[in-house]
């Protein structure tokens, strides 16, 4: 069977002991927690994935605050495999600290910093910078022993396999490694699937599952053939979107990975707890399907 996890950003109404027991219901065994400071003006507001999240640690979490989470782990026979913060390409010092709190967590990977593009500045610039970062990245998950990793993810310079693999190519493949994100690459950064997972190779260190697709927006309605259409993207249900989840899984058993997969359905289709079962039930049938 798959090896399941639960990316915590898609799950913010719950906290973290909820979240734990309906990961245990659900059947999914492992827990990327999601980290960052939760300004106090947010947590006035309606749970959301990016802004009043329940079930996000600070990274500057205390002894209380690590209990919390690492108890409700142990307590649903849970296990963290990543924590994943939203740290800026050159943190030295903040990478350092979250890494110290995964290791108090359990945690094996850390999701770190890549540069976004947004046309202001040029990517071989962006580049040199990520590879700096990254040099002393490789030494803190060296001394860490943890497992730092490169996100593809739309609107940075590692939206597509291979751009993430030119970055982390020069480093050992033990401490840096690529979050794969097919979903993330509808927005950007489309390429065969199993072509990039066979570039990344040793890289391959994780995956995140769920989709995403395009519609094509004209203001009055229709499409004038002589004029561009504008085009714009939005989530879906990991069923329903561009991303031919089987083909992927099967790329993925083709290249050999046996790592685990990581839900963040954003497309709003179903509540939490329902999200965690549909994908555990979905998993589970086309892993199946695939024997």
């Amino acid at each position: 069977m798959p090896k399941l996890s639960i990316f915590t950003v898609a799950a913010p109404d719950l906290t973290p002991e909820e979240l734990c027991q309906a990961a245990a219901d659900a059947g999914i065994a492992g827990l990327e927690w999601r980290c960052k400071d939760t300004p106090a003006e947010l947590l006035a507001e309606q749970p959301s994935f990016w802004g009043h999240n329940r079930c996000t640690i600070s990274p500057n979490a205390g002894e209380a605050e690590i209990g919390r989470f690492s108890r409700a782990a142990r307590e649903h026979d849970r296990r963290t495999i990543a924590v994943t913060p939203y740290l800026s390409c050159g943190d030295v010092e903040g990478t350092e600290q979250v890494m110290r709190l995964a290791k108090r967590l359990g945690a094996s990977m850390v999701r770190v910093g890549v540069p976004g593009y947004d046309r202001s500045t040029p990517y071989n610039e962006l580049f040199a910078q990520a590879t700096r970062y990254l040099q002393e990245v490789e030494r803190l998950a060296i001394e860490y022993g943890l497992k730092a990793l490169v996100e593809t993810h739309h609107a940075t310079i590692a939206p597509s396999a291979s751009l993430a693999h030119r970055l982390v190519s020069p480093f050992h493949p033990d401490a840096v490694g690529v979050l794969y994100d097919p979903g993330n690459m509808v927005h950007e950064g489309f390429e065969n699937y199993r072509m990039g997972m066979e570039l990344l190779g040793p890289y391959l260190a994780h995956v995140h599952v769920k989709n995403a697709g395009w519609r094509s927006v004209s203001p009055d309605g229709t499409a004038n053939h002589l004029e561009p259409v504008e085009w714009k993207s939005a989530w879906a249900p990991i069923a329903n979107g561009v991303v031919p989840w089987k083909q992927v899984l099967r790329d993925l058993k083709a290249v050999g990975y046996d790592g685990w997969f990581g839900v963040e359905d954003f497309s709003g289709t179903f509540d939490t707890r329902a999200i965690l079962r549909t994908y555990a039930e979905q998993m589970n049938r086309w892993m199946e399907e695939m024997q």
